[in-house]
C-alpha cells in the first residue's frame, strides 16, 4: 500500500491571482516562497485559508499548471462551504497547503498514442499532461465534456497545437452532441483513435462509472484519477476508501487509500 509522498510538505502561501472561467469556476494562482520539483500531472494539494474563515477541513484541488518552480494553479468549481471561502479570498490572503500528494500519471513515451478524456474540473490533472506532451512529442487527443459550453472550464488552455481536441457538450451547444464517453466511443469507431491508446480520465463520479464499464467492455488500456473526498490526503483518517479489483495489483486488500494509493490508478486494479 502507498506512504506518504517523501517530497510533501505542509506550507502557507499566497493567494497571487484569480481569474473567473465559466459561471461558476475560476482559477486559483499561489506563491509559496518555495520551489517545488517539476510535478507528475495529477498530484493534488489541501488547501485551506490561513484566517479560519473556511471549513475546518482542508479541501483536495489537483494541481493545475506549475507556472514556475514556487508558484502553483488550481482549477476550482464553486460547489460548497469550501470553495466559495477560497472564491472570497482577498487576493494577498493567505492558504495553508499540504502538497504535493498522492501518486500522477505517468506521461507516456512518446510513440504511445494518448486519449485524455474529462469532464468538467476534471480537466484539472490534464493540463500538466499536455504540457509534458508538448515536449516530448507523440499523438494525443484531449476530449473535455461537459453539459453545456460554457462549462468546459478555461478549454482555451488546451489548444496550444498539442494535442487535437474534442469538445462534447450534453445540450450540443459546442462539439459534439452528448457526453464524453459517447464522444470517445465515435472516435474509436471511426478509428481517428486507435484501439491500442492509453486512455486516461478524471471527472464526476457518474463519468468515471460510464468511462469505466466502456473501458472495460472495449478492453482498453486505461488509467483514472478519482474525484474522492477527502479528509486529511495523508492517509490517517482512512476517508477516502476506494474498493480495489482482486485480480490486481493491490491483491488480498479490499480497499485501497485513495490519497495515498492514487488517485491515480490502473483501472484493472480497482473495482468501480
Amino acid at each position: 500500500m502507498g506512504h506518504l509522498p517523501q517530497d510533501a510538505r505542509c506550507c502557507r502561501a499566497a493567494l497571487a491571482a484569480r481569474r473567473a472561467c465559466g459561471p461558476d469556476a475560476f482559477v486559483l494562482e499561489l506563491a509559496f516562497g518555495q520551489a517545488f520539483a517539476p510535478l507528475a500531472p495529477g498530484r493534488f494539494a489541501m488547501l485551506a485559508a490561513a484566517d479560519g474563515s473556511g471549513p475546518l477541513i482542508p479541501r483536495p484541488f489537483s494541481v493545475y499548471d506549475q507556472l514556475a518552480p514556487d508558484r502553483l494553479s488550481f482549477l476550482v468549481q464553486v460547489i460548497g462551504p469550501g470553495t466559495r471561502c477560497l472564491a472570497a479570498l482577498a487576493i494577498g490572503s493567505e492558504l495553508i497547503c499540504t502538497l504535493p500528494l498522492g501518486n500522477g500519471f505517468t506521461v507516456a513515451e512518446p510513440d504511445r498514442e494518448v486519449a485524455l478524456v474529462a469532464g468538467g474540473v476534471g480537466s484539472a490533472p490534464f493540463l500538466l499532461y499536455a504540457r509534458a506532451r508538448a515536449r516530448a512529442g507523440g499523438r494525443s487527443h484531449f476530449l473535455y465534456g461537459a453539459r453545456s459550453a460554457d462549462r468546459l472550464y478555461d478549454r482555451e488552455a488546451f489548444q496550444t497545437g498539442a494535442l487535437r481536441c474534442l469538445d462534447a457538450t450534453d445540450d450540443g451547444s459546442l462539439g459534439f452532441r452528448g457526453n464524453v464517453v459517447a464522444c470517445l466511443a465515435a472516435e474509436l469507431d471511426a478509428g481517428r483513435i486507435g484501439a491500442g491508446a492509453l486512455v486516461c480520465a478524471c471527472g464526476p463520479e457518474p463519468l468515471l462509472h460510464a468511462f469505466a464499464a466502456f473501458a472495460r467492455e472495449r478492453g482498453l488500456d486505461a488509467q483514472l484519477s478519482l474525484e474522492t473526498y477527502m479528509g486529511c490526503g495523508i492517509g490517517v483518517c482512512n476517508g477516502c476508501p476506494t474498493p480495489t479489483a482482486a485480480a490486481g495489483a493491490f491483491g488480498d486488500w479490499p480497499y485501497a487509500k485513495s490519497c495515498l494509493d492514487g488517485p491515480v490508478f490502473a483501472l484493472a486494479d480497482v473495482a468501480i
